[in-house]
């Protein structure tokens, strides 16, 4: 009885995902139609106009451009070369009409492009250039707010950082050479896609203090960490690469009830996954491959975790395992399927030992390197279209309608 409960529960479960799939389909072919319209171009830099930096802090002010602050037409900032000893580029706060900065290049002397204290939903920065800042792209309590397509490199500090703006987007940013690639903080609900952050000096991507938050689709090499979710509940790390990094791939502290699903972490000079003080986490479906120590690490205050399903390759060379516990009560295999983890190192027969004062083994071996995981691919994937890709797509739709007004 109950094993047909389970069988119907996980049908169920498959044809949701195969409904929720079939939208996102749709929805990536409307992102496909239009990322070959005006709005989505490359900035080139030669074809902006020279512009003295913009400076914005009522209604009125942002009357000189076109539009009317509407959601159908917002005011629309575009086209400029803002190069500048002023601190701040382009600096708007405390209006409530809507608005899009688009297609500019900003060099300025503190913050690239800064909005703070905005009505909700009224803000989208898409496809401009933000280099030689302290700051590229800088947003303070500024909710559902749009930052898509945006190169933000050689920052002092931070390519884009988020504070208390929950429900934001932030998809398809280029944050490579700052200190931070992208920082995200008390911003619940926020969604980190498709980016690109490189040869960060700290991080490619940080997210604190940001529950239910979802990190997808990223690439974060060659930074000292690659993804560090803190203090982050009930958030999710699917489908990254992170190589090459020179502490950790990816570190998840103080994040309970979190994921870490389908990622890949190889060739970094200490961990591959590193997970403290976070509890019921799932750790699945992740590839940890030729990492300096240990492929996954469960340090201080790590317990309830379970970790399964993940393909481990020569991690810790010379090393009597390839992954470490020193907490109690997490599990190295499903406890429904009776399956584990592939160890490249594993005999072929018994359990696999694990290195840490926890004493932990992994009952069931997989005799071969795990797939990934197909079911749950579908729903962050698509989770990641709705909630990410449907701002941008609505944006991106105005933009166009707006453009053949103007001409």
């Amino acid at each position: 009885m109950q094993k047909n409960l389970k069988l119907s529960r996980v049908a169920s479960r498959r044809f949701l995902c195969v409904s929720i799939l079939i939208i996102g389909i749709s929805i990536y072919s409307i992102v496909s139609v239009y990322s070959t319209t005006d709005s989505y171009k490359q900035v080139f830099y030669s074809s902006l106009t020279p512009h003295d930096s913009i400076f914005i802090t009522v209604n009125y002010d942002l009357e000189v451009f076109p539009g009317s602050g509407t959601e159908e037409d917002p005011y629309l900032i575009e086209g400029y070369n803002i190069t500048t000893k002023d601190n701040c580029g382009i600096h708007i706060r405390w209006t409530t009409r809507h608005f899009i900065i688009r297609n500019c290049y900003v060099d300025a002397a503190d913050v690239g492009i800064y909005i703070g204290y905005i009505a909700d939903g009224s803000a989208t920065v898409i496809n401009n250039t933000c280099n030689n800042n302290s700051h590229g792209i800088g947003l303070c309590s500024s909710y559902n707010s749009t930052i898509a397509n945006n190169t933000c490199n050689n920052n002092n500090v931070c390519g884009i950082e988020l504070r208390d703006s929950d429900y934001s987007t932030v998809i398809n940013n280029t944050c490579s050479n700052n200190l931070w690639g992208i920082l995200i903080e008390d911003s619940v609900s926020t969604t980190v896609a498709n980016n690109t952050c490189n040869n960060n000096a700290k991080y490619g991507i940080l997210i604190e203090d940001s529950d239910s938050s979802t990190v997808a689709n990223n690439t974060c090499n060659n930074n000292n960490v690659g993804i560090r979710l803190s203090s982050s509940d009930g958030s999710t790390a699917a489908n990254n690469m992170c190589e090459n990094n020179n502490w950790r791939g990816i570190s998840l502290c103080t994040s309970d009830s979190s994921t870490v699903i389908n990622n890949i972490c190889s060739n970094t000079n200490y961990n591959g996954i590193y997970i403290s003080y976070s509890e019921f986490c799932d750790i699945t479906y992740n590839h940890l491959q030729e990492n300096e120590e240990y492929g996954i690490c469960l340090g201080f205050y790590a317990d309830n975790n379970s970790i399964h399903h993940n393909n481990l390759i020569d991690n810790n060379i010379g090393g009597t395992s390839q992954a470490r516990d020193d907490e109690a009560n997490n599990f190295w295999y499903d406890s429904a399927t009776k399956e584990g983890n592939y160890w490249s190192d594993w005999s072929g027969t018994g359990s696999y030992s694990i290195d840490g004062s926890a004493d932990s083994v992994d009952l069931y071996p997989l005799d071969e390197p795990a797939e990934y995981s197909t079911v749950e691919t579908q729903v962050f994937f698509t989770f990641t279209l709705l909630i990410a890709v449907v701002p941008l797509i609505l944006t991106m739709i105005i933009s166009r309608k707006k453009d053949k007004r103007i001409k």
